[in-house]
């Protein structure tokens, strides 16, 4: 039997529930939907994890098909990379220590005001969405602390809860912040007025973007990508 045709995905397992390390295996909810378009092509996924940063560059000079760790499709990377419809829609929020000044704000569905962040330092994910929304906010004195990695980001926003730490907020997306709180009671989170989605990059011409294109619509249709976010706490 001839052996089966690979199909190479880029990510960046820290960013749980939708691509993280567990027992030494990557899992989440984009590397099931990356299992589902890979059988569906009749392929064998290959895996390989890098820097969030990484992603694009690596899919410019073709050392993956295609890519998948909660990317927004923003104009600059549209430059480099194309995508596929988009797949996930997803809040913004700040996480921050349970400090008793934010308590105003109310539940974790409230908006919280972004002025609030003046003076702060503020983590985000180097090459993120994120990254720029923070800096076009214009926020007087907030100093924006730029992580390659959030699972070091994670650290040090729960070194802050713990009295230890330098940062006082990172932002992340709602379904990452909801899965950081759940294992960190001394953490908070809130809505920002930013959202966005996520959709998968893939190399510029690639062949497979209208294959992925209806796999995706497939998912979307049949209910897969609702049982997904069933299964990860996604949106839900």
């Amino acid at each position: 039997m001839a052996e089966q045709e690979e199909i190479v995905l880029l990510t960046s397992a820290d960013n749980p529930p939708y691509e993280f390390v567990r027992s030494g295996e990557v899992v989440g909810f984009d590397i099931d939907l990356a299992k589902i378009i890979a059988e569906k092509l009749g392929k064998k996924l290959v895996i390989r994890n890098m820097s969030f940063a990484s992603i694009v560059p690596a899919l410019m000079s073709k050392r993956g098909d295609f890519a998948m760790a909660a990317i927004t499709p923003t104009n600059a990377k549209r430059e480099n990379v194309d995508f596929s419809t988009n797949y996930q829609d997803n809040i913004s929020a700040i996480v921050l220590p349970n400090a008793e000044e934010f308590k105003f704000v109310g539940t974790h569905e409230s908006s919280f005001p972004i002025a609030l962040l003046e003076g702060m330092m503020v983590g985000v994910q180097l090459g993120t969405h994120h990254e720029s929304d923070i800096s076009s906010a214009n926020i007087p004195n907030v100093t924006i602390r730029r992580y390659d990695n959030i699972g070091a980001m994670i650290a040090e926003i729960s070194n802050s809860a713990n009295g230890n730490g330098r940062l006082h907020a990172l932002v992340i997306g709602e379904s990452e912040a909801k899965a950081l709180v759940k294992k960190n009671p001394k953490l908070r989170y809130f809505r920002l007025k930013f959202s966005d989605v996520f959709a998968i990059a893939l190399p510029k011409g690639s062949p497979l973007k209208a294959e992925i294109n209806k796999i995706l619509e497939l998912l979307k249709e049949n209910g897969r990508l609702d049982e997904l976010e069933i299964k990860w706490d996604i949106n839900r």
